[in-house]
């Protein structure tokens, strides 16, 4: 009988796989150069976690539970964060650090590399948009969008965002895109709090449609 993973050994593998994955990324990724980059053998990673894709996916759902919990973190700290409010501690986050950066670059590489490539199920390529995109909608129902066009806005937003990383992996330019940010998080806002932005404008002695810029 073979012997049981070692549970914490198999996180502490884990986590060290997911940075891997984040700095290497996915495509032709091999088991052999992750146990050597780990230090462990091929037979240590097959032994805890399988064959290569089953890494990968536990890999993949280790660095979204991560993420998960750094939201949790922050709702547990300030309830009254908006779905806007998010945005912009995720977009802070992201650009704090290369690795955070790579890590959220992980995600979307999972869901855009063709199948063929990344060897990942089409189920397990989806979660990386849908586990996102439900939480978006989810909370934006909860700040009074109507639960059909949350439908609709959810992936919008999510797309946005996504599509700002994707440019700044791709073009580095951070205060452009801060900028794209705060004029997409400001869109909706006026969307979701029309009133309470009318209100703030006024005392300003601006239009709302001046706060863009």
């Amino acid at each position: 009988m073979g012997r049981h993973p070692d549970v914490e050994r198999r996180q502490e593998l884990l986590d060290e796989v997911v940075a891997y994955l984040a700095e290497h990324g996915l495509a032709s990724v091999s088991l052999r150069p992750i146990a050597k980059a780990l230090g462990v053998s091929v037979n240590a990673l097959v032994h805890h976690f399988g064959a290569k894709d089953e890494l990968v996916v536990a890999a993949l759902a280790r660095a979204a539970e991560v993420q998960a919990r750094i939201e949790e973190r922050w709702l547990a700290r300030q309830p009254d964060l908006t779905e806007a409010d998010l945005l912009r501690r995720w977009w802070k986050w992201i650009n704090a650090s290369p690795a955070n950066l790579a890590a959220v670059r992980l995600g979307i590489e999972a869901a855009a590399l063709d199948a063929t490539v990344s060897g990942l199920p089409g189920a397990v390529r989806a979660d990386q948009i849908l586990r996102w995109r439900a939480n978006i909608e989810q909370r934006l129902v909860a700040e009074g969008l109507d639960p059909e066009q949350a439908a609709v806005e959810a992936p919008l937003v999510k797309a946005m965002f996504t599509g700002l990383v994707v440019d700044l992996l791709a073009t580095g330019e951070r205060r452009r895109l801060t900028a794209s940010l705060e004029a997409g998080v400001a869109r909706l806002e006026r969307q979701l709090h029309p009133s309470v932005l009318r209100h703030s404008s006024a005392q300003r002695g601006t239009s709302p449609h001046q706060t863009l810029g």
